[in-house]
């Protein structure tokens, strides 16, 4: 069985509330619009993940902030669970292996935020757990980032490593067009 997975696509990451703007965040958000049109339609199951931090003082994804909402364009469908997470990894002290395992998903489509953190995190997990992993290369985006030397990385760049690094060894990573065709 296949499942949707949507990680993070919250307004953390989107203008004007959030404090983390990506900028492939709003082409990457209507992918995942798509996606989950898609399974809605094939009738598979769909789980979002959310985040919200602990830290005392936190300025991103802070409890009760609006920034922890998600957008529009991503929102639960009545019915389809919500697990919250405070870590990058999506399994990590949450739900999300009981409610994969009592649906019998065997093969999970990850998409949301950021490619770099809690995307990567999670397909590694889902894989160590014996699931087969395809992330949708076009429903994700991620930050840039400064190098230890100084040098900033840009989000794009960012994007294509962290994407090439699961390529071919944890994950299959595909755009959403390819992943329609092939199913």
């Amino acid at each position: 069985m296949l499942a949707l997975i949507v990680i993070d696509a919250q307004q953390e990451y989107f203008a004007p509330v959030g404090k983390v703007v990506l900028p492939g965040g709003p082409a990457a958000v209507r992918r995942i619009a798509d996606a989950l049109a898609w399974a809605r339609g094939a009738r598979l199951p769909v789980i979002h993940v959310v985040h919200e931090g602990r830290r005392p003082g936190a300025t991103i994804f802070a409890p009760g902030s609006p920034a922890l909402e998600i957008h529009p364009d991503a929102r639960p469908a009545p019915g389809e669970p919500v697990v919250q997470k405070h870590l990058p990894g999506s399994f990590t002290g949450t739900r999300l292996e009981e409610l994969l395992r009592a649906s019998g998903v065997d093969r999970v489509i990850l998409a949301g935020f950021m490619t770099q953190m809690c995307v990567d995190t999670t397909a590694r997990q889902a894989a160590h757990r014996g699931l087969q992993v395809t992330v949708l290369s076009d429903a994700t985006a991620a930050m840039a980032v400064t190098a230890p030397d100084g040098e900033t990385i840009s989000a794009e760049q960012v994007h294509r490593t962290h994407l090439g690094s699961l390529s071919g060894f944890l994950a299959d990573v595909k755009p959403l067009a390819a992943v329609i065709d092939r199913q």
